[in-house]
Order: C-alpha cells, then structure tokens, then sequence
C-alpha cells in the first residue's frame, strides 16, 4: 500500500524556498510601491495644473492654482478671479510633500503671476522628487537642461 502526500522534509524545503523568494521580493515590492506613490501624487497635480488652464481658457477669465501644505496631506485648489471653488483635491498620505504655491492662468492660458516661483516639486520622503515648470506662455512640463 502507498502513502499519498508530502514528507516532512519536503515541506520544510518547500518553506524554506519560499522565505528566501519572500526575503527577496519584499524590498523590491516596496521600493516600487513608493515610486508608485510619487508618480501618482505627480499626475495628480500635472492634471490639476492642467485643468486650472483650461478652464481660464474656456471661462475666459483668469483662474488660480494653489497648492497649499497647511494639514498632513498637501491640497490644491483651483479657484475663479471671484473665488469660487472649480476643483479641490489632496494628497492620500504624509510621505509626500508638494511645494506651496500660487500660479494664476490668464485668459489666454498664459501664466499671469507666480508668487512663489514656477516651479513645483512633488517630493516623496524616500524615492526622491519630481519637478513641475510652468512656463510663462502656460505650457506645463518637466524643466529643460
């Protein structure tokens, strides 16, 4: 008669395999989880810009984007000449940071001010940064040189 089934040291070969892959793979997992982070966070505000320039175009009027790092979580707010909300959004966590600013888009879509500088780092605490420029026509992208 035959015995179905595992040994005893067949399983122990099986878990140690797999602690050793699990060791390794870890680290990997997180490091691309926190580059996931940053690059998500960066869309976020690239599309916040770019939606604050579009609707000064359509609307004709100029409208302000403003990021702002008073809580936790960073949070930009794109805003009519009158003040009225268009859009607000924030950050999901604490590990990411945004540089404070004020950029205000003109009817043309140009920048018409930028109180604390053009450019805009979004900034994971552990995978580095991203730099955003907004250029003085409106054009927004990463910096040239």
């Amino acid at each position: 008669m035959r015995n179905a089934g595992f040994t005893l040291i067949e399983l122990l070969v099986t878990i140690a395999v797999m602690t050793i892959v699990a060791t390794i793979a870890v680290p990997g997992f997180q490091g691309m989880m926190v580059s996931n982070r940053l690059a998500a966070d960066y869309n976020v505000v690239l599309s916040g810009l770019n939606q604050a320039r579009s609707e000064a175009i359509k609307r004709r009027e100029n409208v302000r984007f403003r990021v702002t790092q008073s809580s936790s979580p960073w949070e930009y707010r794109i805003t009519t000449a009158d003040n009225n909300d268009i859009s607000i959004r924030s950050g999901r966590g604490s590990q990411v940071s945004v540089t404070t600013t004020d950029i205000t888009f003109d009817s043309l879509g140009r920048r018409a001010n930028c109180t604390a500088g053009c450019d805009i780092t979004v900034d994971h605490s552990g995978a580095g940064s991203h730099v955003l420029q907004v250029s003085t026509t409106g054009r927004i992208g990463k910096p040239t040189g």
